[in-house]
C-alpha cells in the first residue's frame, strides 16, 4: 500500500459506527493524509465542515437512523458553504442502483462499497480530488491540523 498517496490532504471521514470509523481513519491515515478527522453523525459533520475546509470526505451512507444524503444535499445546496464543492466519496452496504443513483445526483463524487481495499479506497480519493482540481484549476485547500476526533 502506497503510504504517501494522500501526502498533503485534510480528510473527514463521517461513520456511525465506531469500529468501522477507527478503520477507515486509520487507512487513510496509512495512505498519507496529514490530516484526519472524524464525525459519528450528521449533525458533527455538519459543524466540522462548516468550521474546516477539507479536500476530500467519506461519507457513509446509513447514519443512525439518518443518512449521508442529508450531509451532501446541505453542503451542495448552499453555495456559500465553505466545503459546497468538496468532493465526497459515499461509503455503503449497498449497491443497489436507486441507492447509487440518489448518490449522484445529490453531488457524489465518487460511490464506495464497503469493505473497502485501503489502495482502492486512496486511489478513488485521488480521483475524485484530481478531477476537482482539474475543474478549478489549481491545487487542494489544504491546511494541516493535527489529527483531532469531532
Amino acid at each position: 500500500m502506497p503510504t504517501q498517496m494522500l501526502q498533503g490532504l485534510n480528510i473527514l471521514v463521517v461513520e456511525d459506527v465506531d469500529s468501522i470509523r477507527s478503520l477507515i481513519v486509520r487507512l487513510v491515515e496509512g495512505l498519507g493524509a496529514d490530516n484526519v478527522c472524524s464525525a459519528m453523525d450528521v449533525d458533527t459533520a455538519l459543524t466540522a465542515l462548516k468550521s474546516q475546509v477539507f479536500d476530500a470526505v467519506l461519507l457513509d451512507y446509513e447514519l443512525g437512523g439518518r443518512d449521508g444524503i442529508e450531509i451532501l444535499t446541505a453542503i451542495r445546496n448552499n453555495r456559500a458553504h465553505p466545503n459546497h464543492k468538496t468532493p465526497v466519496v459515499l461509503l455503503t452496504g449497498h449497491a443497489e442502483s436507486h441507492v447509487v443513483k440518489e448518490a449522484v445526483m445529490a453531488g457524489a463524487n465518487g460511490y464506495l462499497v464497503k469493505p473497502v481495499m485501503p489502495e482502492v479506497l486512496g486511489q478513488r480519493l485521488r480521483k475524485v480530488i484530481a478531477a476537482h482540481e482539474e475543474t478549478l484549476g489549481g491545487n487542494p485547500a489544504t491546511e494541516v491540523v493535527w489529527r483531532r476526533t469531532i
